[in-house]
């Protein structure tokens, strides 16, 4: 019996991590960049290279917009550029319903917590900083703008924090 329940125990901690590359995947992206295989710090060759498969809508020197919809949510994608480097990353997703939401919250906040230290709260914002490269932070912000826009939305800032 208590192998059973040990054997069970890990079955469900096995279930509980694929369920958050199952969920986060689309949306983020894999791997360790920051979104969708761009980190803060890229050329802006590599991210117009990365966004191929997006629905590019403008794009200058200076940014790159792009809209896709990943597990039936709509992510809207503003990359902005400083000398031809990605110096931000705004994401805005519109789930579906609440459930979404919190669910992709809830597994957002469990992997940047084991990246990027505890989270802290700053003006109605969750945020997380890390590293870029040797000589920059990076900062993660994360708000939940479901009110201001009735539906349910998360928007999510990486930026160059040490610029």
């Amino acid at each position: 019996m208590k192998h059973f329940l040990i054997g069970i125990g890990l079955l469900l901690v096995g279930a509980g991590c694929g369920s958050e590359t199952d969920l986060l995947q689309p949306v983020l992206g894999s791997g360790k960049a920051h979104f969708r295989g761009n980190s803060i710090g890229d050329a802006y060759k590599k991210v117009l290279k990365e966004t191929e498969d997006d629905s590019i809508v403008s794009r200058s020197s200076a940014s790159i917009n792009c809209e896709l919809t990943a597990n039936g949510s709509e992510v809207i994608v503003w990359y902005e550029f400083d000398r031809q480097r990605l110096y931000s990353i705004q994401t805005d997703i519109f789930f579906p319903d609440t459930a979404a939401l919190a669910q992709f919250q809830r597994e957002l906040m469990y992997r940047y917590n084991n990246r990027y230290g505890e989270v802290s709260e700053n003006g109605g914002f969750l945020v997380w900083k890390g590293k870029a490269g040797k000589d920059s932070q990076v900062q993660f912000a994360l708000a939940d703008e479901s009110f201001e826009f009735g539906r349910p939305k998360l928007s999510l800032t990486i930026y160059n924090f040490g610029y």
